[in-house]
């Protein structure tokens, strides 16, 4: 309760505040449109007039706003303050010093001022429109002030600046849903919701809904047993029939690789060293000069004796090895060897020339051929 006071008296003070401003905006704005002009206002049946002189002080001080309510049927006595129409026309807050009444019946009303007397001539009573009732200096002022520019500004632009503000402020914090004190009192509606007995949970197991759970499982494992088990593989499928080839050629690749080093681990275990057909062309290529002698197409394999023990030695020539087996440059001519794997023939007149008179006269026996 001790924080809702403070709250409450806050809420008082702001709202008092606001009104407080309105009242000064439209007071302001007032003063503005009934005193705009020349002229003199009239509200509810009183004159404003602004008495700027002395000539009626101190009844009437200088610089005070005069309120007199129209009197036009009034009688009036010696002594009144009037606001009338003198003779020269202007409008003026005057004093009755003497009345006179004409042989005709008609009334002379004498003006005049609480310094000057019997300096203006007298005028009707039609001339007398307003009888001064009351003078406030205060209201002067602030009528002066709201007028101007100094006070258009602090009474109306400041106030709706202010306004707007706290407009902003009660918009900014209305959206973050304040909690008010009200909000922690119940209403009939909540307090009757409160008030009612709640429901009765249902058990934790319930043996129908397990029975109906079950057969929704067995039914899921049907699904996926019809779905998902394994199917018959159709052979003659292209899909089937091109891994079967591939699976073939894989054999077939595989048991070759299996030949091939069975032959040449049969091949070391003899001693005979075998040359492959890339050995073979990259030896022929190295050597193109042709050796006469073709004997036999494996050397056989020096074996090696076992490596002694390093000893540090100064180093010595080394020596060239030679083989009492022929070269391979014996076995195969490269020039034939690179005809046939272009595809073209080779003439062995002419392959076997050693020079170049060898190689004219050869030429020319083809001449001649031709």
């Amino acid at each position: 309760m001790s924080n809702s006071k403070p709250k409450k008296s806050r809420s008082v003070f702001v709202i008092l505040f606001v009104i407080l401003m309105l009242l000064t905006i439209a007071v302001t704005v007032t003063a503005n449109v009934i005193f705009s002009g020349d002229r003199v206002p009239k509200v509810a049946g009183y004159y404003l007039y602004l008495q700027e002189s002395d000539e009626l002080a101190p009844d009437v001080p200088q610089n005070s706003l005069v309120f007199s309510k129209e009197a036009t049927d009034t009688a009036l006595l010696p002594g009144n303050k009037v606001l009338c129409y003198l003779s020269s026309g202007n409008l003026a807050m005057r004093v009755i010093y003497n009345i006179d009444v004409n042989e005709d019946g008609s009334t002379n009303y004498y003006p005049g001022t609480a310094v000057e007397q019997g300096s203006e001539l007298a005028i009707p009573r039609t001339n007398i429109i307003a009888q001064c009732k009351w003078a406030s200096c205060e209201l002067y002022t602030f009528v002066q002030f709201a007028t101007s520019v100094a006070g258009l500004m602090c009474l109306l632009v400041a106030p709706c600046v202010i306004l707007i503000i706290m407009l902003l402020v009660k918009i900014a914090k209305s959206s973050r849903e304040e909690i008010d004190d009200e909000d922690f009192f119940f209403d009939e509606e909540e307090a009757e919701q409160l008030s009612r007995k709640p429901a009765k949970k249902a058990p934790l197991f319930d043996p129908e809904q397990a029975a109906a759970g079950d057969e929704v499982l067995e039914k899921k494992k049907e699904s996926i047993a019809d779905n998902f088990a394994s199917k018959p593989v159709n052979e003659d499928s292209p899909y089937q029939k091109a891994v079967a080839e591939r699976t073939a050629k894989f054999k077939k690749v595989e048991q070759e690789d299996i030949d091939r080093v069975n032959a040449e681990q049969a091949a070391r275990e003899a001693g005979t060293q075998v040359y492959s057909t890339a050995e073979v062309e990259e030896s022929a290529r190295r050597n193109p000069n042709p050796v006469s002698d073709t004997s036999a197409a494996v050397r056989p394999i020096e074996q090696a004796p076992a490596p002694a023990p390093k000893v540090e030695k100064p180093a010595e020539p080394v020596e060239e090895k030679h083989y009492s087996s022929p070269n391979i440059d014996d076995i195969i001519n490269a020039a034939e060897l690179r005809a046939a794997k272009s595809g073209t023939k080779i003439n062995p007149d002419i392959a076997a020339t050693d020079s170049i008179d060898d190689l004219i006269s050869a030429l020319e026996k083809e001449k001649n051929k031709l």
